[in-house]
């Protein structure tokens, strides 16, 4: 089967650097437990302090992430949502599309049995979390950023 006969979410799943590792098969299935959805821009694709959804990946356009004061610009191959996929608690930041986005949204009742039969896909969340953690500690502790000079 060649990428154009590839059924249209697999094959702009197979773009995405977030599920290269994932085999046709793999992709065919998260395709099925996945739903694609629209936003225009302006729209709040997520709020913070919402329960409930789950791991969203951006498949086209970009959307805006505010959390802790700071403000990230997402783009295609970028995910959110995996910390309140993953934990269940209240979401800590909020993402606006900046223009119309298009994202695979994937409910957590769904995604965990697909991570414990596709680990490296949970391996590419670990690290995208952490990354996201070494942000944080950088903003916390400017003397751990790269490029920064230790106290003498």
């Amino acid at each position: 089967m060649t990428m154009d006969e590839l059924p249209s979410e697999v094959a702009a799943l197979r773009r995405m650097p977030f599920f290269e590792g994932l085999t046709p098969e793999d992709l065919d299935r998260l395709s099925r437990i996945g739903e694609r959805r629209r936003f225009e821009a302006g729209q709040s694709i997520v709020a913070k302090d919402a329960v409930g959804g789950g791991l969203f990946v951006i498949m086209s356009g970009s959307a805006e992430l505010h959390a802790g004061g700071k403000r990230h610009t997402l783009g295609p191959g970028q995910f959110f949502g995996e910390m309140a996929l993953l934990s269940g608690k209240p979401r800590s930041a909020t993402v606006t599309a900046q223009e119309p986005v298009e994202a695979m949204v994937i409910e957590a009742m769904y995604f965990r049995p697909f991570l414990i039969k596709n680990p490296s896909v949970a391996v590419t969340i670990l690290e995208g979390v952490v990354d996201r953690l070494r942000e944080v500690q950088d903003r916390i502790d400017p003397a751990r950023s790269p490029g920064a000079t230790a106290p003498s």
